[in-house]
């Protein structure tokens, strides 16, 4: 899970964000973890997006915000 600040600087770029909190919860293989969660109910926002840190996609939380599903293409922390 990886939980990002509402306001960052970053290589002189300023970064500013409205939401108190985005969580993001990553996944191995994001085609295989979206089908078993439909499987299971989940609902999805749109089609999976490539960023330039992962395969995206906005996973509908009832009654709260939407959570972001990823697989990553960047470098993990617990790795380096």
């Amino acid at each position: 899970m990886g939980v990002h600040p509402t306001h960052s600087v970053w290589e002189g770029k300023t970064y500013d964000h409205p939401r108190q909190h985005s969580i993001a919860i990553m996944c191995d293989d994001i085609d295989v973890t979206v089908d078993e969660l439909r499987a299971k109910g989940a609902q999805f926002r749109g089609p999976i997006e490539e960023q330039v840190y992962g395969r995206v996609m906005m996973m509908i939380v009832p009654g709260a915000d939407d959570m972001q599903l990823y697989q990553p293409t960047h470098k993990l922390a617990y790795n380096l």
